[in-house]
């Protein structure tokens, strides 16, 4: 007799780890070429309007960071965890999450990133005995609250007293890191005031009003950049005018201020599908629902690419539908495949990936900086990267410039791969 299978709700959705982890190894592979002079064509971003699949890489993750907030946050609702513990969990992980991207842009300047290393480190003991901003009664407790009370305070103390190096590194704010976290906050502040019909309205209202925004409201009179179309003019005014010279050195900054509110629809619409996924309904009606909005939010971003282009930079309106229903093309094949045929075995490195996804993207980033820091001597006396040496000596030799580049990104993807195989076969989930 086979076994009864668990409510949807109960299990973990390996398609959705599985989906993860393949945008995770996307990540990898298109941060890391052998070299950036020679990157075949899918690996590049479109330079303006369009898109091409390196562009799917972010929004699939923030896609996936809703529809993972929906099982999150509904299973420890059902649990019984108060709003207010709720809360908590998401100021802590937001900060944490963007002060990693801190991190992996200051790093290996630990003058620059030791505040945001002791504010970590001042959360993980805060957060460790609950409730948070309680002493307690035991010894341990009070120990460890006082001992992160120091250690925050020496963080902002650290910062405040060292600010002019901040300001000399010009150190970048935005980031991939920093836009998870500032979508992640603004997403559980509508999860947790509005069920799904707000959640519907939200997303209509921040598209609706960044499409005016972006492409109605000017910047103001006199403000001259070098950004590549006009709509960014807008965005790099507010970045200008927050942030100062702490931005990317493409204008204006793809993770700027104004665009993290479309990207915040991106994680909304993951929360639906994630919300649909949670559903009694039976798994093939869940495939086919995910199908059929799929081709629904395609056929619409196409459309709406008229009025306001797909654009990645700034991330359009209609490149948050538009990348939301490959998003969801892609997670249902997963699912029908996965979770409703059982076809597992073929998914497992991803798996793997996907179980520990932030951990690996910041390790693989700091240890591809120390590859270009690290120096090698030459004959001629001259210096070259420990990356550069090992592109030109190990790929470029026999696949030639363009070929080597790529097998240097895969080659890079794999390798990372084995330290996660025995965090994976251990139980050794490091959760932000």
């Amino acid at each position: 007799m086979s076994q009864p299978t668990l409510p949807e709700k109960n299990q973990r959705l390996i398609s959705l780890d599985v989906f993860r982890g393949i945008t995770i190894a996307g990540m990898i592979l298109v941060n890391n070429p052998g070299s950036w002079g020679h990157i075949v064509s899918p690996l590049r971003h479109a330079k303006w309007n369009g898109c091409t699949p390196t562009d799917l890489v972010f929004p699939f993750f923030l896609f996936i960071v809703g529809v993972a907030m929906a099982f999150s946050f509904e299973r420890r609702i059902e649990a019984g965890h108060s709003r207010a513990t709720l809360i908590a969990q998401i100021v802590r992980r937001t900060i944490i999450l963007f002060l990693l991207g801190l991190i992996m842009y200051g790093f290996p300047d630990f003058r620059l990133i030791g505040p945001y290393i002791l504010t970590i480190a001042g959360l993980a003991l805060l957060y460790a005995d609950q409730p948070v901003l309680s002493l307690g009664e035991n010894s341990g407790v009070r120990i460890r609250k006082i001992l992160a009370g120091v250690l925050l305070i020496g963080a902002v103390a650290y910062f405040a007293l060292d600010f002019g190096h901040f300001q000399e590194t010009r150190l970048r704010v935005p980031g991939v890191l920093q836009r998870i976290a500032a979508c992640y906050l603004l997403a559980s502040i509508i999860m947790l005031i509005w069920r799904t019909p707000g959640r519907v309205i939200w997303v209509l209202l921040l598209l609706a009003g960044y499409w005016i925004a972006a492409m109605g409201v000017p910047a103001p009179f006199g403000y001259e950049a070098e950004v590549t179309g006009s709509p960014g003019l807008l965005h790099d005014w507010i970045d200008v005018t927050l942030l100062g010279e702490h931005l990317y050195r493409e204008r204006p900054d793809p993770e700027g201020v104004l665009s993290t509110l479309p990207a915040t629809a991106t994680v909304l619409l993951g929360a639906l599908t994630g919300r649909w996924l949670r559903s009694s309904r039976g798994k093939t009606d869940k495939a086919l629902g995910l199908f059929f909005a799929a081709n629904v939010a395609l056929v619409l971003g196409l459309c709406m690419n008229y009025g306001f282009p797909i654009n990645k930079k700034i991330w359009s309106s209609s490149y948050v539908v538009f990348t939301a229903g490959l998003a969801l093309h892609f997670l249902a094949m997963c699912y029908w495949l996965i979770d409703v045929k059982g076809w597992k075995r073929w998914a497992w490195p991803f798996v793997v990936f996907g179980s520990n996804a932030i951990v690996v993207f910041v390790a693989s980033s700091l240890v591809a900086k120390m590859m270009y820091r690290i120096k090698l001597s030459l004959p001629d006396g001259g210096e070259i990267s420990l990356k550069t040496w090992l592109y030109e000596h190990i790929f470029a030799t026999w696949a030639g410039p363009l070929c080597g580049s790529l097998f240097f990104a895969l080659a890079y993807v794999l390798l990372w791969l084995l330290p996660m195989i025995p965090l994976y076969r251990k139980r050794i989930l490091i959760k932000i």
